[in-house]
């Protein structure tokens, strides 16, 4: 699969992913989109991921019809839409976009940023890091980016119904990506534990990601463990931890205080999801929150998730269930962990 992309530790990543359980491999879905990442990371290299890989995670190139579009512009004031076009028709092409789909890009971005910026505290001070090379976009001659504007939507979704993560100390995300998620809430709070748990390439690339951008705090990298007590010392005083998917089952009880899943839960299957549900309900002490689309069709693994078939624990308190901002054809829920009843 590697070819003639020569990283070792992309490689272990791999081996233990091949020998981890089933039912937390990746679904036929992951498998051919994992194939095409990586042959991107081959051919375009890590340097470049946030113009190639990160369009097959949450970067958007959509027309002007798309739900994303007629959402902003009819949040935009009818005086600074002409500005927005303006400034996006000037805005430079980027290298691995065609000049219309740079375009697009940058429109999007502007309307996004804009829409931000007037609806959340959460991106106040953040520009988006240039490590990746991110589609050159700048908003008070700050980098900015899609991925930064949907990551603040989604901590100020969190943090105001939990009163600014209260009590929250160590975070769990499955399925981040390279990342972008994590870097706004470690920016936002500096002193929480973050615990990112995907398959690669994506963990490789957040692993290196974020390992740089936060190369001040204690990182727990990849390795192929079977025992949390062997461990466990090194692994509960690293800030930043790097872990494939099935090795979340070997954390103590109760031991994260907000579990995280965004855009990742629908890609599989529903046995999947089952053992996903009920690992969060193990594993996590106060919250989970999820952002999915409303209804999603796997064509590789003939299967369809629709927003009713997540298999939520009666136990569990429900703070909201809504439409997103921006992706209205996703929704959010935000639960509160209530204890068994005996």
């Amino acid at each position: 699969m590697l070819n003639e992309l020569n990283d070792r530790h992309l490689q272990e990543m791999l081996d233990a992913l091949a020998a981890a359980p089933e039912i937390t491999r990746p679904s036929q879905f992951w498998l051919e989109l994992n194939l095409k990442n990586v042959n991107q990371l081959q051919q375009q290299g890590y340097e470049n991921f946030k113009q190639t890989i990160a369009l097959n995670y949450f970067t958007w190139i959509v027309g002007l019809r798309d739900v994303q579009f007629r959402f902003l512009l009819q949040r935009t004031p009818i005086w600074a839409i002409p500005l927005i076009i303006g400034k996006s028709l000037l805005d430079q092409k980027h290298p691995y976009f065609s000049r219309r789909y740079s375009i697009y890009y940058n429109l999007l971005t502007n309307l996004l940023w804009r829409f931000i910026v007037h609806n959340t505290d959460a991106a106040q001070g953040l520009s988006e890091p240039a490590e990746g090379n991110p589609p050159h976009i700048e908003w008070q001659k700050k980098l900015i980016s899609q991925d930064l504007a949907n990551a603040s939507l989604e901590y100020a979704a969190i943090a105001r119904s939990t009163d600014n993560l209260q009590g929250v100390r160590t975070i769990a995300e499955l399925g981040a990506g390279y990342g972008r998620t994590a870097y706004v809430f470690l920016k936002a709070q500096p002193n929480i534990r973050y615990i990112i748990a995907d398959i690669p390439p994506a963990l490789y690339i957040a692993e290196r990601y974020l390992s740089n951008q936060f190369s001040d705090k204690r990182i727990f990298r990849f390795r192929d463990f079977t025992s949390y007590e062997a461990v466990a010392d090194e692994l509960e005083n690293a800030e930043l931890v790097f872990l494939l998917p099935h090795q979340l089952a070997l954390l103590p009880p109760k031991s994260v205080d907000l579990f995280i899943n965004i855009s990742s839960l629908h890609e599989m299957l529903p046995e999947q999801i089952d053992y996903y549900i009920n690992l969060v309900d193990s594993i996590t002490r106060q919250y989970f929150y999820m952002k999915q689309w409303k209804r999603s069709t796997n064509l590789p693994d003939k299967v369809v998730i629709q927003d009713k078939d997540y298999p939520i624990p009666a136990h569990w308190s429900q703070i909201y269930w809504r439409e997103c901002q921006v992706q209205t054809l996703f929704f959010e829920a935000l639960f509160k962990l209530a204890q068994r009843s005996n």
